[in-house]
């Protein structure tokens, strides 16, 4: 039995996984980690070839929190295109809820603690400055363990670091389901099979507009942020790291969404020319996206090239989500299906949380060595020490906590929106 075999042990909840999904996961995490042990480890100040050109593969695997993003996009908005038209099976709203908060909260919640009452390596706001240490004020901690941080400039970005992007993706978890009842209204006024493809393409239209209206915000109603301006204990970073200025890393994977449904269907067939032309229109727009992020040292919170980015992730993660020109699963995908990328997917959520605390508690005891071999030390040992306490977490938390999901609707009938599979749960 494989280790991803092993590791699981829970039965889908309704039909087949998507192949390529869980490596997907692990390529965003994967690469997140990297940026942040690139950006945090090294003793002697700031990250190796900082402001120069070795730099800019590092700043851009930053794009794992965008991939992640696109990913939810897709994963949630999805069945809720299913259930539109299967009339038989009628999505429960209060099943999504609970199990969204079950996906997501139980292992926040104990690694949230862990690392500010344990490890002691938590983000601490000390007036305007940010470090590291125990979270202790009750306040803060209860700000922080319901996602609320972000929405003070004396709170932002306390607790654990990533996070931020876990309060982006609960406002979207609330949203979807109007999001989705747009889409539906619109659909019933459609005369043709193009005119349900554009229903479902409109909540993600709107998506983009919020995110882009967002940025826009962000940038010009704050006298020079700068690029650290998304970190600072300021109205500018509660915008930043708002559902306002990131929605539309959203709307990107939502539009896959809505053409996965209409190619599952038969309703679409996708031109034979796709896939190279998805290929020459991604490798341009990420590499200048990238260069131009890059230049502003890795502000991934309000660049609208940041948009660019995550019109990059829907189009790999079309290429590995659409079925191949024989109609089977894509080479893409069969290539993600490795059971070591399948296995680091599962555990792609605690290692979200976990990597940046331990980065952190290393640094904080002397244990991260200089130079770049001391980076390849230091992203190893971290790797190491995260993806061992993330298999602890998915298999005493996460798993326990999938069980208890709902996986049926009234009647015995598989409900697509609350039973989705424990495979295709998005995360931040």
């Amino acid at each position: 039995m494989s280790f991803s075999a092993r590791l699981v042990r829970l039965p889908p909840a309704s039909g087949r996984r998507l192949a390529g999904i869980e490596g997907l996961r692990a390529v965003a995490a994967t690469t997140v980690l990297v940026c942040h042990s690139w950006f945090y480890s090294n003793p002697d100040g700031p990250p190796l070839w900082d402001g120069a050109a070795g730099s800019i593969p590092f700043e851009s695997m930053a794009f794992g929190v965008t991939l992640f993003f696109a990913l939810s996009g897709f994963l949630l908005y999805r069945p809720f295109l299913v259930a539109a038209f299967e009339p038989d099976r009628r999505p429960s709203v209060a099943g999504y809820f609970r199990n969204r908060a079950l996906r997501i909260l139980p292992a926040y919640w104990v690694i949230l603690l862990l690392v500010s009452l344990v490890l002691q390596s938590a983000l601490v706001r000390d007036g305007s400055a940010l470090h590291t240490g125990a979270l202790t004020s009750p306040g803060d901690l209860l700000s922080a363990a319901f996602l609320l941080q972000d929405y003070r400039p004396s709170t932002t970005i306390i607790g654990i670091g990533p996070s931020w992007s876990l309060a982006v993706e609960v406002v979207f978890y609330l949203a979807l389901p109007l999001l989705a009842g747009l889409a539906l209204l619109l659909a019933r006024r459609a005369r043709d099979s193009r005119g349900i493809l554009l229903a479902s393409l409109a909540p993600a239209a709107l998506m983009l507009v919020i995110g882009i209206t967002g940025k826009l915000a962000a940038q010009h109603l704050f006298a020079n942020p700068g690029p650290g301006g998304g970190y600072d204990a300021t109205w500018h970073t509660v915008v930043v790291r708002s559902f306002w200025a990131q929605a539309d890393l959203f709307a990107f994977g939502m539009a896959v969404a809505a053409v996965h449904v209409q190619v599952a269907r038969g309703a679409l067939r996708l031109p034979s020319w796709w896939r190279p032309a998805a290929v020459a229109v991604a490798v341009p727009v990420g590499i200048i996206a990238a260069l131009r992020l890059a230049g502003n040292n890795g502000q991934l919170g309000f660049p609208i090239d940041n948009t660019a980015i995550a019109l990059v992730a829907a189009i790999g993660l079309a290429l590995v989500v659409m079925p191949s020109a024989a109609g089977g699963v894509s080479r893409a995908a069969r290539g993600l299906e490795a059971p070591a990328a399948v296995a680091l997917g599962l555990v792609s959520y605690s290692l979200f949380l976990w990597h940046e605390p331990v980065v952190y508690w290393l640094r904080d005891h002397d244990l991260v060595a200089p130079g770049a071999a001391g980076f390849v030390l230091n992203t190893a040992v971290l790797f190491v020490i995260a993806v061992a306490l993330s298999v602890v977490t998915y298999r005493l938390i996460e798993l326990p906590a999938l069980r208890l999901k709902k996986r049926t609707a009234p009647g015995g009938k598989s409900d697509p929106v609350t039973a989705v599979t424990a495979t295709e749960q998005a995360r931040a």
